[in-house]
């Protein structure tokens, strides 16, 4: 949960099939940091998805493409040290030789024009032999077509290239999972452990961090991606060279008590150029426990008594210290009429994309339906390094099949890097939707030093 900077009114058109997504917007975001040319106007941005019903070569295949167009007026530069936080290094004005350095700042935002077509077919079958493995053979085939317009601003060409770029980026990839569930069946219930191994098969990836990245700046490695083929968040990155993903799952399915799921591995560069270890204009990638040849462990455990409680945990663990470098915990309750969380977070410094210091909090967070179509909700986050609250969120809203409207408070204590006392902001939050044609919200802040 993060306060909003900027509001976005979207024109949109969604279509959902029995085997098809098509999806097709263009946005419009408007600032409250009081600097527009920093935020994008995407014009358009188009997803479709398809799953053919018949088999090919016995398997299953399926496609997808997505293109984007977007276009920024200005950069936009965040601190990664304390010295230049404190010095205004990465601000857009700054003169000291310095300023805009790769190892002082990241590039958040390029300016200037950015268009990509992506396009991608996947193939995969799987077989079962009869001593009971499971064997999974796949192929995948994504081809980028990208064109790069970027403003030659002072110190973008410190993190990519300025000018017009032209590039396509194939990547084939072929591998193969195996699994080999044991099962035991007790009169209390049913256990599986299924040990999982895939093998990913690819060439480099190309031009790795001299393209812009706007949609796969968030990396994080934990048990929900690890037997991800590609475990970018988003299209502007692709990973490449060889990998291994290896673990153990295990399942529980308990006669009367729910179920409880665990699993738990670790991830392998084979050979090639590692892609999370390779620098782009954000760091993606940098620290995030993949960029070394054998991963951080990553492990899960939920458990769900029964259909309102669940409890989930995820962990990260440095592979060589066994130090905690991610760790949430997570109640949740789900009500006829109300529901409630509780969430614990600690994170390790990760001073490659600008944290300094280790994060660690409680998230707690509810909603009541008050009426069939209207709900208040409520959270507030306490910061257990600082010994306070530093957001809180107050809302309500109605809902049905043609119409949102929607109504927020915020409050949140901003920490940034090398800054002791936090900015205390205020955010109003009034969304209105309507399903049928559009989508906009907009906002209004406040700021103030906190005492």
């Amino acid at each position: 949960m993060s306060l909003p900077t900027e509001a976005i009114s979207q024109l949109y058109l969604t279509g959902v099939g029995s085997r098809s997504v098509f999806d097709v917007r263009a946005m419009h975001y408007l600032s409250f940091s009081g600097n527009q040319q920093t935020v994008p106007i995407v014009y358009p941005v188009l997803d479709y998805s398809n799953v053919l019903n018949y088999p090919v070569f016995g398997g299953e295949l399926s496609y997808k493409t997505n293109f984007v167009n977007l276009t920024r007026q200005q950069a936009v530069f965040d601190p990664i040290t304390t010295t230049a936080n404190t010095n205004g290094l990465c601000t857009t004005t700054s003169a000291d030789p310095l300023a805009r350095l790769p190892t002082q700042c990241l590039l958040r935002a390029m300016p200037g024009t950015y268009t990509r077509l992506t396009a991608q077919a996947q193939w995969r079958r799987s077989y079962t032999d009869p001593f009971g493995q499971i064997w999974t053979p796949f192929a995948i085939l994504r081809a980028d077509a990208i064109n790069a317009n970027v403003t030659a601003q002072p110190g973008v060409g410190n993190f990519l290239p300025t000018g017009d770029t032209q590039a396509l980026r194939l990547m084939p990839t072929v591998g193969l999972e195996y699994r080999y569930p044991f099962i035991n069946v007790q009169p209390w219930g049913t256990t599986t452990i299924e040990p999982i191994a895939q093998v990913i098969v690819r060439p480099n990836e190309t031009y790795a961090g001299r393209l812009p990245n706007e949609d796969a700046q968030s990396m994080v490695f934990d048990a929900s991606n690890l037997f991800s083929v590609d475990k970018f968040s988003g299209y502007d990155r692709i990973e490449g060279g060889g990998r291994a993903n290896v673990g153990v799952q295990a399942t529980t399915q308990f006669d009367r008590g729910g179920t409880i799921n665990v699993l738990f591995g670790q991830s392998y560069h084979l050979f090639g150029l590692n892609s999370f270890a390779v620098q782009d204009m954000n760091n993606t990638g940098i620290g995030s426990g993949l960029d070394k040849r054998a991963s951080d462990y990553v492990a899960r455990l939920d458990y769900s008594p029964n259909r309102t409680y669940t409890f989930s945990m995820r962990s990260r663990f440095d592979q060589q210290t066994l130090n905690v470098q991610r760790f949430e915990a997570e109640a949740k309750a789900n009500f006829d009429r109300w529901s409630v969380a509780l969430t614990y977070g600690n994170y390790a410094a990760d001073p490659a994309i600008g944290y300094i210091n280790r994060r660690e909090g409680i998230l707690g967070s509810g909603s009541v339906k008050v009426a069939p179509n209207w709900v208040v909700t409520g959270a507030a986050r306490w910061d257990l390094a600082a010994n306070k609250i530093n957001q809180y969120v107050i809302g309500a809203g109605y809902v049905d099949d043609c119409f949102v409207l929607a109504a927020n408070y915020v409050t949140s204590y901003n920490y940034t890097t090398g800054v002791t006392t936090p900015v205390l902001s205020h955010a109003y939050m009034l969304q209105i939707g309507l399903r049928t044609l559009a989508n906009s919200s907009s906002t209004g802040t406040g700021a103030g030093g906190l005492q």
